[in-house]
């Protein structure tokens, strides 16, 4: 790529949450950036705070300085500016080939995996930054803790999340490379869980270092019984870095920690509940440690640690409490549901659920059967198509019928003005209000919170 002074790069979709991350640090590193997006969101606010020229809907008028056009594969390729660039002869990068050339100077810790790679690339990021580091980090949501979701530090370190979605992981060849898990998800690109599996293989054997959880099936078959040499965590199974000891009460989980068999550390995570996050802390603290952070300055670290936005992100606590998260697959919800069942021990349960995409809904609805055992109450919306154009036969019926099979309480509300409105008529006071899905659910749920803490603050004060 030319010298930043002289290269114009043009985001085509830069409200997305990877995008905007890599629009703003090549932003910072001097490079002249201008983007566009189908509708008006807060990344594309927060890059117009930034100096970002950002415009709402696609143009040819767009390309004419561009030296170079940057794409995920949210972008059809029937896209005119796309169409364009190709008529132009411009440089077309997918945005994990921009990734990429962030990593030829950096030490890299690349995170990939099916469920928490969110969570994990933030922890690692703030034990970074906290122990005076200075990393750059890509995530794809904003950390609370580190105050947004991309930033271009002055250290060594790169912490990027890396998506599996489209196969394009496997440009990145980190120095270390974190597998969280690995789930039956993007069936539709891979075409059978085989092939998924050895992409995470490849991804695992161009790195230095692999760090896997050794209680994943996927992650054992691909990664650790591959390649002797990685390190492993886990709470169930002999690992390098095991979990024992762990306790849940809301959203303060505490646990032990033991490296080799030797205990090691103490941790608190007072904004972290359930399992899943106690793997999640478990990845980057083993990141950590190979890096040289001490356990007992990195358990200081994470105690205050919060979670991503839209990762068990309260919206309401009184009367009811209402909880936005970004869980869409059947093992995420599971356990989402089992640490609110284990950390309050509500009397009801009401999960909202938007299934994301129309493939993933084909090839994973009936599993969703199984992954609500632990709520009352079901309440399910219409998919959330993405870039995804309707596939004949695939909705939410699919995923209604199979639940009714084997829960007593099901019900369907479809998305509107009325939405907010017609949920309450579902609740009743001291209900757990959570819901699902990685599509606009979280908007529904915002109006909804909005008017109901309004509500409260009349009924209880008078004004």
């Amino acid at each position: 790529m030319r010298p930043a002074h002289t290269t114009h790069l043009h985001f085509l979709g830069i409200g997305g949450d990877g995008m905007s991350g890599l629009a703003k640090v090549y932003s910072e590193l001097g490079f002249r950036i201008t983007g566009c997006n189908l509708e008006e969101n807060r990344r594309t606010q927060q890059l117009r705070e930034l100096g970002v020229p950002v415009t709402i809907g696609h143009s040819l008028t767009h390309l004419q300085r561009a030296t170079h056009v940057i794409v995920s594969s949210a972008i059809p390729p029937d896209n005119i500016e796309l169409l364009e660039a190709q008529r132009l002869g411009l440089p077309i990068l997918h945005r994990l080939e921009l990734l990429k050339d962030l990593t030829t100077k950096r030490f890299t810790i690349g995170v990939a995996g099916t469920h928490g790679k969110t969570t994990t690339t933030a922890m690692i990021a703030t034990l970074l930054e906290r122990a005076w580091l200075d990393p750059t980090f890509v995530i794809g949501a904003t950390s609370p803790t580190l105050g947004t979701h991309a930033r271009l530090g002055m250290g060594k370190f790169l912490v990027a999340e890396v998506c599996e979605s489209d196969g394009h992981f496997l440009k990145i060849q980190p120095q270390i490379a974190v597998i969280t898990n690995i789930g039956r998800d993007h069936l539709n690109f891979y075409g059978s869980e085989r092939a998924l599996l050895a992409s995470f293989a490849q991804f695992a054997s161009q790195s230095d270092l692999c760090i896997a959880c050794a209680d994943d099936p996927g992650a054992r078959r691909a990664v650790i019984e591959q390649f002797p040499t990685t390190l492993t965590y886990s709470i169930e199974r002999p690992a390098d870095l095991v979990a024992h000891d762990i306790s849940f009460h809301q959203f303060h989980t505490v646990f032990e920690v033991s490296w080799r068999g030797r205990r090691v550390g103490h941790v608190e995570l007072l904004h972290a509940p359930g399992i899943h996050n106690v793997y999640n802390a478990l990845a980057a603290l083993l990141v950590g440690r190979q890096l040289g952070l001490s356990f007992a300055d990195m358990a200081a670290y994470l105690r205050d640690f919060q979670l991503p936005e839209r990762r068990f992100q309260v919206l309401v606590n009184n009367g009811i409490t209402v909880v936005d998260d970004y869980a869409h697959l059947p093992e995420q919800i599971q356990r989402n549901l089992q640490a609110i069942r284990q950390s309050w021990h509500p009397a009801r349960i009401v999960a909202l659920f938007q299934p994301h995409r129309f493939t993933r809904t084909y090839y994973l609805g009936r599993e969703f059967s199984t992954s609500f055992d632990l709520a009352d109450m079901v309440v399910l919306t219409d998919i959330y198509p993405a870039f995804e154009r309707p596939i004949p036969g695939v909705d939410v019926g699919l995923i209604f019928d199979a639940l009714r099979r084997r829960h007593s309480s099901v019900a369907y509300l479809p998305r509107g003005e009325d939405f907010a409105h017609k949920l309450k008529e579902f609740l009743r006071p001291g209900d757990f209000v959570i819901g699902f899905g990685a599509g606009d659910l979280g908007t529904e749920l915002q109006r909804f919170a909005q008017a109901w803490n309004q509500k409260y603050h009349r009924d209880s004060y008078g004004t």
